[in-house]
């Protein structure tokens, strides 16, 4: 996947904060930060790469929680708005007097560190630990519209990655990924071998998609394949509000429709041979 120049979503707003760009400061510190904040040390993150000082997370959220507030006192006294670097930088020689000297580093950088912890090293596209995130930020964008989830398991990929190697498996992987990024911008690896799709449409709608994705899915897979070892998709969708309102329960209402799908598909292969048989007796007979 291509870097995209600007980190989306919560990542970007803090960084145009850095930048002293004018954004919303306060969505921050709201409920969606806590979403990002639960699996990565956010906070600590960011007072480390400012400053070099190591804080532990609790620390550094108040730490950030007071550098926003110095910065609204300094641009009301001051008439100007003060970037968020020059109110840290204020509050850490003036008021919190821990450092005599604080480093601040490029937001190159930064948009590095985002990157890095927010999509997958393998697939490049978004770690598991997002999905909270991206789901309430959909789900208020759709305005009490249909939201979609779409997940998606690969058939049989153990045993292509044990026949094959983890070289071949990890090919395989990024080709799935490469070939749902082309259908859906919000594309999540949400375990080895499972991926998920938020989109804003309806069930039906959803799988068609999910039926779309697994043909071009089949057919990019072939040239990565053996005679002795192949891969499929399978996939279940569900839909908010329909299937609950929660990413959890709609995880968990598609998860059990893609396990019915595998359970009749599995059931008709053991069918097929058994028919093949009965009509086999007629002939014997002569």
């Amino acid at each position: 996947m291509d870097k995209k120049e600007n980190i989306e979503g919560f990542e970007e707003e803090a960084l145009e904060i850095l930048s002293e760009d004018d954004s919303p400061e306060k969505k921050l510190l709201g409920p969606e930060l806590d979403a990002i904040a639960r699996e990565e040390k956010f906070f600590s993150h960011i007072i480390h790469y400012l400053t070099g000082l190591r804080t532990e997370e609790e620390e550094a959220r108040v730490l950030w929680s007071a550098i926003l507030d110095h910065k609204y006192l300094m641009s009301e006294k001051l008439a100007r708005n003060v970037g968020f670097r020059v109110a840290a930088l204020d509050y850490f020689l003036n008021i919190d007097r821990r450092l005599k000297r604080v480093n601040f580093v490029e937001i190159n950088k930064m948009k590095k560190i985002w990157f890095e912890a927010s999509y997958d090293s393998l697939t490049r596209v978004f770690r598991k630990n997002v999905m909270d995130y991206w789901f309430l930020r959909m789900k208020e964008e759709a305005g009490g519209k249909k939201l979609a989830v779409i997940f998606f398991d690969v058939d049989g990929f153990k045993k292509y990655n044990d026949r094959l190697g983890h070289l071949a498996g990890d090919a395989a992987l990024y080709e799935i990924a490469r070939v749902m990024r082309k259908f859906s911008e919000k594309v999540f690896r949400f375990g080895g071998d499972e991926f998920v799709i938020m989109a804003q449409m309806g069930l039906a709608e959803a799988r068609e998609l999910a039926a779309k994705i697994t043909k071009k899915i089949r057919a990019s897979t072939q040239a990565l394949e053996k005679a002795e070892s192949s891969i499929g998709i399978s996939f279940g969708a569900a839909v908010y509000p329909d299937d609950g309102a929660s990413l959890k329960e709609l995880l968990n209402a598609a998860d059990k429709r893609l396990y019915k799908k595998k359970s009749e598909r599995k059931k008709a292969s053991v069918k097929k041979p058994l028919n093949n048989v009965k009509k086999s007796h007629p002939d014997r007979r002569r």
